[in-house]
């Protein structure tokens, strides 16, 4: 069976790693100010190529050199 293409936050937050309270804590922060995709209001879960996609660009430009972010 397929990875489901939309997921709950708790699996939002294991995909990072993350419990649910954690996620919770830092959702807000995580979506305004490094972008994490928000729920999508048509299915009012999170769409899990997307977050894996801002991950990866995340984890990218942090090894990249001279970048600091």
């Amino acid at each position: 069976m397929p990875e489901p293409l939309y997921i709950t936050e708790k699996n939002a937050a294991a995909l990072l790693g993350h419990g649910i309270d954690w996620f919770r804590k830092n959702r807000d922060t995580l979506e305004r100010q490094y972008g994490l995709p928000q729920i999508d209001p048509a299915v009012g879960l999170r769409h899990r190529p997307s977050i894996e996609a801002w991950a990866a660009e995340r984890n990218r430009r942090r090894l990249e050199p001279g970048s600091n972010s």
